[in-house]
C-alpha cells in the first residue's frame, strides 16, 4: 500500500501534541532511525540516566529548523570536512543507504579505518536503509551496498584494498604482516600497498560510488586507488575531521591528494557546486553531540593554546576559526597581540545546555600516584552505574600513553572486584566495541569514531610525555579521547616525573569554560613557532549543518 493510501486510511482531524509532532518531523527528517530509546524522556531528571535519556531524544531530531526533504547525491566527488560531533558518520550512512535505495544497479562500498566502527555503522546504514526503503531491510534487499574496512583480511573480513587487489591483474594482496615485511615498519603499509596497486595501472573499476568515513586516516595513495576503482563519475565522497588524525600531522588538500593535469588544473577539482546544485565541498560547523565545555576544553587543550611555551598547533586566520564555529577577536597579522575566543551556544545545540544540574559536563583530577587514580577512577565508574543508573556500556574508559593496554586491565580487574563488568575493546572481536552491560575500555585508537555517555580519559600525563609520540599527535590524542563524550567528561593525570604543567594546563582551562561565558584569551602565534598550522586551505568549504544533506 503506498504511503498516501495509508494517511488517508488512518485520517483525523484532532491536533497532533508537541510531542506527537516532534516525533514525527524527526521521522520524516531521518532523525528517529538513530534513536535507540524511548523519545519521551523523564520531565524532571535528576540522575545521569534522566539526562541521558534527553540526549538520545534530542540528537535525534538534528537540526529541525533545516531540514529538507530528501538526500542531494552528488554527480561526482565531494568532500565534508565535520567538526568533532556534528555528525559526519550518520551523514555518510544516511548518503549510503539513499543511493542504495535510489540506484539498485549501482555497486557502493562505505569504508572506514576503526575496525571498532563496523556494528555501529552497519547499524547506522541499515536503520536509514529501513526509512528510505519503507520497512526493507538490506538483506532483504537487492541493492548492492557493502560496508566494509579500509584494508581487510582475516580478522576484519572484505575490504576495499583487499577487493580492490583482487580484481587487479597481476596484482597480489598483502596482510598487514606481510606489508610490513616487505616495505619496512617504518612505512605506512596502508599507503605502501595503495601505491603497489597504482603502479600496475590496471585497476578495473568496481564501484559506482565510495564513501570514506575516517578520511584523516587514510593517505594520498589510498584515495588514488579509489578513484582508480570507480567508473567515469567518479563518485568518491569522503568525511573527515583534521583534529582527529592519529597518524601524521595534517590531512593533505584535495589538490595534494590527486594532483594536477598537464595545464596546472586540478585533477579533481572540488570548487563551487555542480550543475545540479549540489556543493563540492562542506564543512558542518555546528557540534550536535558534544557539550560546549566539553568541545572547547578539546580545542583548547588539543591545540596547547594556554601552554607555557605556547601552542603546538593552531589556527592562524580568522575564518579558520569561523569554519570550526567560534567568533574570535583579534588581529592574527600582529604575533604576539592577544586573541578572544568564544564559541556560540547555536554552534553547539547539546540537548543538555538547558538543563542548569545536568553539569558539570567536563571535569578533572589530579593525584600523586597512578594506583590512587585507577582506584579514584573505578570509584566514580561504580557510582556512575549505581547512584546515577546509567547502563554500563554507556561509560567509556580510555587510558593513554604507552601502558594504556596494562592499565586498561587493571582497570577490568578492580570494576569486577566491584562485581561490575568490563571488557577490554582490544580483546575478542574487534568489529564489536560495547557489550550491553559492561563499561568499556579501550585505547584511543579503537575508542576513535565511537562515544559514549560518560568518558574517562585516564593519564593525561602519560600521553603528553610519550617519547614515541610527536607532540602534535599526542595532543590530537587527548582532543579524540575527550570528544567521544555525549555529555560527561572526566580527565584524570598524575603529577609525577615533572608532569604538573599538563594538570595546570588542564585546571586553568577548565576554570574558563565552566564559566557563564566562557571566553578564551590567547597570544597569536607565530607561523613559524607551531609544529602544525591547521586550516590552511579552506576557499572552497561551503558552511552547513548535518540536515542540510537531507
Amino acid at each position: 500500500m503506498a504511503l498516501r493510501e495509508q494517511l488517508d486510511a488512518i485520517r483525523t482531524f484532532d491536533p497532533l501534541t508537541s510531542a506527537e509532532y516532534d516525533t514525527a518531523r524527526a521521522v520524516l527528517s531521518c532523525g528517529q532511525a538513530i534513536s535507540d530509546i524511548s523519545m519521551s524522556p523523564p520531565a524532571n531528571p535528576e540522575t545521569r540516566r534522566d539526562y541521558y535519556e534527553h540526549v538520545t531524544s534530542q540528537l535525534a531530531k538534528f537540526d529541525l529548523k533545516q531540514e529538507k526533504i530528501g538526500m542531494r547525491i552528488p554527480p561526482g566527488p565531494q568532500q565534508i570536512r565535520g567538526i568533532a560531533g556534528s555528525g559526519k558518520t550518520v551523514l555518510l550512512a544516511m548518503k549510503a543507504a539513499k543511493m542504495a535505495v535510489d540506484h539498485k544497479d549501482w555497486t557502493i562500498a562505505l569504508t572506514f579505518q576503526t575496525k571498532s566502527l563496523y556494528d555501529h555503522i552497519t547499524d547506522l546504514t541499515e536503520r536509514f536503509y529501513r526509512r528510505f526503503s519503507n520497512g526493507q531491510s538490506l538483506a532483504e534487499s537487492d541493492s548492492s551496498i557493502e560496508i566494509i574496512h579500509g584494508w581487510g583480511g582475516h580478522t576484519t573480513g572484505e575490504g576495499i584494498y583487499k577487493r580492490i587487489a583482487e580484481a587487479t591483474p597481476n596484482a597480489t594482496f598483502r596482510s598487514v604482516t606481510d606489508a610490513r615485511a616487505e616495505f619496512g615498519s617504518d612505512t605506512d603499509p596502508q599507503e605502501a600497498v595503495a601505491a603497489e596497486l597504482l603502479a600496475t595501472g590496471d585497476i578495473p573499476d568496481l564501484f559506482d560510488a565510495i564513501l570514506v568515513d575516517e578520511a584523516q586516516d587514510f593517505g594520498p595513495h589510498f584515495f588514488n586507488m579509489c578513484l582508480a576503482a570507480l567508473d567515469s563519475s567518479n563518485r568518491l565522497i569522503w568525511g573527515y575531521d583534521e583534529a582527529q588524525n592519529l597518524h601524521s600531522l595534517r590531512a593533505p588538500s584535495p589538490k595534494e591528494i590527486f594532483g594536477v593535469d598537464d595545464t596546472g588544473d586540478p585533477v579533481v577539482d572540488l570548487s563551487g557546486s555542480y550543475s545540479n546544485g549540489v556543493q563540492k565541498s562542506h564543512i558542518m560547523r555546528k557540534s550536535y553531540r558534544a557539550p560546549l565545555e566539553v568541545l572547547l576544553t578539546a580545542h583548547v587543550l588539543g591545540m596547547g593554546l594556554l601552554r607555557d611555551g605556547g601552542p603546538v598547533q593552531a589556527i592562524t586566520r580568522q575564518d579558520g576559526w569561523e569554519n570550526l564555529g567560534y567568533d574570535v577577536d583579534g588581529d592574527f597579522r600582529k604575533t604576539g597581540s592577544k586573541a578572544r575566543l568564544q564559541r556560540p551556544e547555536a554552534n553547539s545545540p547539546h540537548p543538555l545546555s538547558t538543563f542548569d544540574t545536568a553539569g558539570p559536563f567536563v571535569s578533572a583530577e589530579a593525584f600523586d600516584d597512578p594506583a590512587a587514580e585507577l582506584d579514584w577512577v573505578v570509584d566514580q565508574v561504580v557510582a556512575d552505574v549505581r547512584e546515577e543508573g546509567l547502563p554500563p556500556e554507556r561509560i567509556l574508559v580510555v587510558p593513554l600513553g604507552l601502558d594504556a593496554k596494562d592499565r586498561g586491565q587493571q582497570l577490568q580487574s578492580l570494576l569486577r572486584a566491584h562485581d561490575l563488568g568490563a571488557t577490554c575493546a582490544w580483546e575478542g572481536d574487534r568489529t564489536e566495541f560495547s557489550r550491553p552491560g559492561e563499561v568499556t575500555i579501550s585505547t584511543i585508537h579503537l575508542a576513535k569514531g565511537n562515544e559514549a555517555a560518560s568518558v574517562y580519559v585516564v593519564g593525561l600525563n602519560n600521553a603528553i610525555t610519550n617519547p614515541y609520540r610527536e607532540l602534535v599527535q599526542a595532543r590530537n590524542e587527548v582532543f579524540v579521547a575527550i570528544t567521544r563524550s555525549r555529555a560527561w567528561c572526566t580527565i584524570t593525570g598524575c603529577t609525577h616525573d615533572g608532569a604538573v604543567g599538563i594538570m595546570d594546563e588542564l585546571h586553568t582551562i577548565i576554570d574558563i569554560v565552566s564559566s557563564d561565558t566562557p571566553v578564551v584569551e590567547f597570544e597569536v602565534p607565530s607561523r613559524s613557532s607551531l609544529d602544525h598550522e591547521l586550516e590552511e586551505d579552506t576557499e572552497n568549504l561551503t558552511a552547513t549543518n548535518l540536515t542540510d544533506f537531507a
